[in-house]
């Protein structure tokens, strides 16, 4: 029988980082950031209402964007050249929210000069050769984290708990999805790269099923291109472990999606776990129903809310990461599987 306290269990039990953040936010940090757009600014805002004055740099290109930003920041140093800023500012933490081509480079400059906690945003890289180099590359006492927030979405972390109890007997089909609207006119901005939203979007999707299930093979997997040159649409069909079938599609060029969505319904032999962003429901063989939204999982915190609660989890665990000298949840080397999935798909991959 499922235990009441498995279906509604605490906040500080499904979210630990949030138990003794308040030890770590005030002190002395310096953190810098390299790029300042729609992420930087995000991550940046989070750190800075956690911790006034906590960001102390900002790396950009754009000579257009420095000088406006400056003007109305003053708190914060603007550069255009990475190592400058680094012997400037000596920054304990370096975040990167610049395009994925160019978290290859920027990562293997800073583990050279020495920066022990770095944050990349997803994906950490454009393919798994490069993944597997940083890895190699880096120290034991270099820290690399991943911005794969799904994993800090209370919803997402309270359905691996139920899985790792057996809440629904044994997993018998899977069947998953992330769409957006992201995309929905003709644009040349992945021509470059060569690959599109398997990689800038599914790679979320692709992340929590690698963290939900033992995958082994991808046994089929088709996409079709509507507005790039590259994968607006991707279906595929993974096998995991004991047989079990997970199916998955992955678009950004949905327009009934005006906010991405993540979904992913879990069928077992005792019942059924559907979870989302926004809500977790379970129904059992017993009659057993129970639905859970975000006022359950979020009652007062996190204390910063900008955007989805997720990113403001995902920033104090980095910052708690530093002192405790513990790994962050999504640590690089942890997020092999995933990139090495995201790779395997796209060898599969038969164009429509």
């Amino acid at each position: 029988m499922l235990s009441r306290e498995l279906l509604k269990i605490s906040v500080q039990k499904l979210c630990p980082e949030l138990v003794k953040w308040r030890e770590y936010v005030d002190k002395d940090l310096r953190i810098a950031f390299i790029g300042f757009g729609k992420m930087g600014l995000l991550h940046s805002g989070i750190l800075n209402l956690l911790s006034p004055g906590v960001v102390r740099a900002v790396v950009e290109k754009s000579i257009l964007l420095r000088l406006g930003v400056s003007r109305l920041i003053n708190s914060i140093r603007f550069y255009n050249d990475i190592d400058k800023m680094l012997h400037e500012i000596e920054p304990d933490a370096v975040y990167i929210t610049t395009p994925a081509v160019s978290h290859y480079g920027i990562i293997r400059s800073l583990i050279k000069e020495g920066v022990e906690h770095i944050f990349v945003e997803k994906p950490p890289t454009v393919d798994y050769n490069q993944l597997q180099s940083i890895i190699s590359m880096k120290t034991k006492d270099q820290i690399i984290m991943v911005g794969f927030q799904k994993r800090y979405a209370l919803t997402f972390r309270h359905a691996k708990i139920l899985l790792d109890n057996d809440a629904i007997g044994n997993i018998i089909r899977v069947r998953s999805y992330i769409k957006s609207s992201d995309i929905l006119e003709p644009t040349k901005r992945f021509d470059s790269i060569g690959r599109g939203v398997l990689l800038e979007l599914g790679v979320h999707l692709i992340d929590l099923l690698t963290w939900y299930f033992d995958i082994k093979r991808v046994a089929k997997a088709e996409s079709r291109s509507i507005y790039t040159k590259v994968d607006d649409v991707i279906k595929a069909e993974l096998e995991a472990d004991k047989d079990l079938k997970i199916s998955l599609e992955i678009s950004w060029s949905d327009p009934g999606y005006r906010a991405p969505e993540t979904y992913i319904e879990i069928q077992g032999s005792k019942g059924v776990i559907k979870v989302s962003e926004d809500y977790l429901k379970i129904s059992l063989d017993n009659d057993t129903e129970i639905a859970l939204y975000k006022p359950h999982y979020y009652q007062g915190v996190p204390p910063v809310n900008l955007s989805d609660p997720e990113y403001t989890i995902e920033d104090i665990d980095f910052i708690e990461s530093l002192y405790e000298d513990r790994e962050p949840l999504t640590i690089i080397e942890k997020t092999s599987d995933a990139m090495k999935l995201v790779e395997e798909l796209y060898n599969k991959i038969e164009r429509k």
